[in-house]
């Protein structure tokens, strides 16, 4: 018996693919080196072709970690974000705020890991699309804020974007299933027959919380994640479900999907990452287990596949997969992604820009959980969309966003301690 697209040619596996990550001493990073070194090992027991070469390893502050990769990689080109951090190395580094994008730029790699945190990001995912580098995403922020350039630059280019978010990988995965097994964004999706896609969120750790419980949860109780270990920011954003607002977003970029076609449920679980529904009433779902490195790593085979490194999915112990709607008087974050997707122009900057700073007041004791989103929206409705058609227009944006929510923070009193 044969699939359905055994017909259709698949490119030859490459056999060396050099890699530059952005991020590298992050979480997404250092479980792309453990995926990179599985692969690597497969290769040299001649059950995989490809041979994974590590050309960059970029880091914002975090030398003493960079330098572990470097020994490790010796071969690799390292750059520094932070102009103040030191590394005591005699091989080739680069320092400065646009370290990334000189990165890439010098190294020139086959494939772009793009984990930088937050709108740091966008200009060297931009840079990598623009020259036709292929991008294994883990920055959402780069769309949310930059999509438009991103996804044109890409299109012009020939660089594909491979999501390495474990919904839109599996969300992927789905779009793989009614296209063709060389498909990746931004090419076109088949819109006509995809009805709705729902992202599924873990609900964090105040999925049963009250109203109340939320508005005064503490750093700690925010930051206890009852499924993903991740840094501080991303951990956040996944208490609010401001993360699945911003993979909402990215989501649309990435596949030219609606607001009417989007949407978000919560499953404590974490088993299955996305559904896609098509126009004839099937649905389709991606299951995986709660490992990052296997969305890693499909990114790093695509359009092959290698034997996993993680355990397989065991579904008799599992027991039960439960979904719920997610209640949008507790968790408003929904609605606000819907409302930016929808405005569209310069409305995912001003998001975006406004949620990091409320974040980064939150966790420096200057802002109550609850009025995260609450100092969202207030900016959004300050500053409405505007055409964004460059990077100068979405970084000027993105500061006077930052001010506007700075303004906000200064009037909102104090957290109860």
């Amino acid at each position: 018996m044969t699939g359905a697209h055994d017909h259709i040619p698949q490119p030859a596996p490459p056999p060396v693919l050099r890699i530059a990550i952005l991020g590298s001493t992050g979480s997404i990073g250092t479980q792309t080196l453990d995926t990179v070194n599985h692969l690597n090992t497969l290769h040299a027991n001649n059950q995989h072709p490809t041979h994974y070469q590590i050309v960059g390893l970029c880091a914002r502050a975090n030398s003493s970690r960079l330098q572990q990769q470097s020994d490790a990689h010796p071969d690799a080109t390292l750059a520094l974000t932070c102009p103040d951090a030191t590394l005591k190395t005699n091989l080739p580094l680069i320092q400065s705020e646009d370290a990334a994008t000189i990165l890439i730029e010098q190294t020139k790699p086959d494939l772009v890991i793009g984990a930088i945190v937050g709108i740091a990001g966008l200009q060297s995912t931009l840079r990598a699309a623009q020259l036709g580098i292929d991008i294994a995403l883990a920055n959402k922020e780069s769309l949310v804020a930059g999509g438009h350039l991103v996804t044109q630059a890409a299109r012009a280019s020939g660089a594909r974007i491979l999501p390495i978010d474990s919904e839109h990988a599996g969300l992927w995965q789905c779009i793989l299933a009614i296209t063709s097994p060389t498909y990746a964004p931004p090419s076109p999706t088949p819109l006509n027959t995809i009805r709705r896609v729902t992202l599924t969120a873990s609900g964090g750790p105040f999925r049963s919380a009250t109203l109340e419980e939320i508005q005064h949860a503490t750093i700690e109780q925010a930051l206890n994640h009852p499924t993903w270990s991740m840094g501080n920011k991303v951990s956040i954003d996944s208490a609010t479900l401001i993360n699945k607002a911003l993979e909402l977003i990215e989501a649309h970029w990435l596949f030219g999907l609606s607001a009417d076609q989007l949407d978000a449920v919560i499953h404590p679980q974490s088993t299955v990452h996305a559904f896609l529904e098509t126009n004839d009433g099937s649905t389709l779902a991606h299951l995986g287990p709660t490992d990052m490195r296997c969305p890693i790593q499909h990114a790093l085979t695509h359009p092959h596949r290698a034997p996993a490194q993680t355990p397989s999915l065991d579904l008799a112990t599992l027991g039960s997969l439960d979904f719920e709607p997610i209640d949008p008087v507790r968790f408003p974050a929904i609605r606000l992604a819907k409302r930016v997707i929808e405005q569209g122009q310069s409305a995912g900057v001003v998001f975006n820009a406004a949620n990091e700073t409320a974040v980064a007041a939150f966790l420096d004791h200057r802002l109550p959980f609850g009025r995260i989103a609450h100092t969202i929206e207030s900016v959004m409705d300050q500053i409405p969309p505007e055409p964004a058609p460059t990077l100068d227009h979405i970084l000027e944006t993105d500061k006077r966003a930052r001010h506007a929510a700075q303004d906000i923070l200064e009037r909102t009193p104090e957290p109860r301690t």
